[in-house]
């Protein structure tokens, strides 16, 4: 059946959209996404993206369905051990994937049904604007996620480019221990502090600030 490509006001009005009914402390940040939004975390080296996605990818198996983290910038090693350890990943539905290119990245999704495909990072798996539209026109009928990882050294700048934050639903700007993020779920952009940075007399309480 082919997608319908004209809506009137009522059938607008009227449409039922599957949202996630995440817990507060990622809605605040997030809002109630659609089972199918794409994001978008980057900041520099060391700013906790990374760990705090994975976070949210064990929080989304333990609440949603399965997960798949294509970890390439540090592949599975022990510093992926280590935060998984540190940081009591442990959800049966996450998987980490060893560096995964994308068509093997597709096929893994399209046989295991996966509902949320973390890419860390987009600039070591030279993932594109073309991918996101392939992964998005391919599992069309999936209510899969995608949160891409990339670099960037300022707000509403990642590495990767413009067309990859202007097709995500949900931009996260993480720096000097804070995230601030703008997403199409909220009415307005959000801060929250995630950690105390390190200092030459203090060490990092990442993720326990209160």
């Amino acid at each position: 059946m082919a997608q319908r490509e004209i809506f009137n006001i009522k059938s607008i009005k009227e449409k039922k959209y599957h949202r996630m009914d995440i817990s507060a402390e990622y809605a605040a940040l997030m809002g109630y996404p659609e089972k199918k939004f794409t994001g978008i975390a980057y900041g520099e080296s060391g700013s906790g993206k990374s760990v705090y996605i994975l976070q949210f990818a064990n929080y989304f198996a333990k609440h949603f369905g399965k997960a798949l983290y294509n970890s390439h910038e540090e592949r599975v090693s022990q510093t992926i051990q280590d935060r998984v350890n540190n940081f009591n990943i442990d959800a049966e539905k996450l998987y980490i994937a060893n560096g995964l290119p994308f068509d093997r990245m597709c096929n893994y999704i399209e046989k295991n049904y996966y509902r949320l495909v973390i890419i860390d990072s987009v600039k070591y798996m030279n993932f594109t604007i073309d991918q996101l539209k392939e992964m998005r026109e391919r599992f069309a009928k999936r209510q899969l996620s995608i949160f891409m990882v990339d670099f960037g050294t300022a707000k509403g700048r990642p590495a990767s480019g413009k067309d990859l934050i202007h097709a995500s639903d949900i931009k996260m700007y993480f720096r000097d221990g804070k995230v601030n993020s703008i997403s199409r779920y909220t009415d307005k952009p959000a801060d929250k502090r995630l950690f105390i940075p390190q200092t030459a007399n203090s060490l990092p309480s990442l993720f326990e600030y209160r």
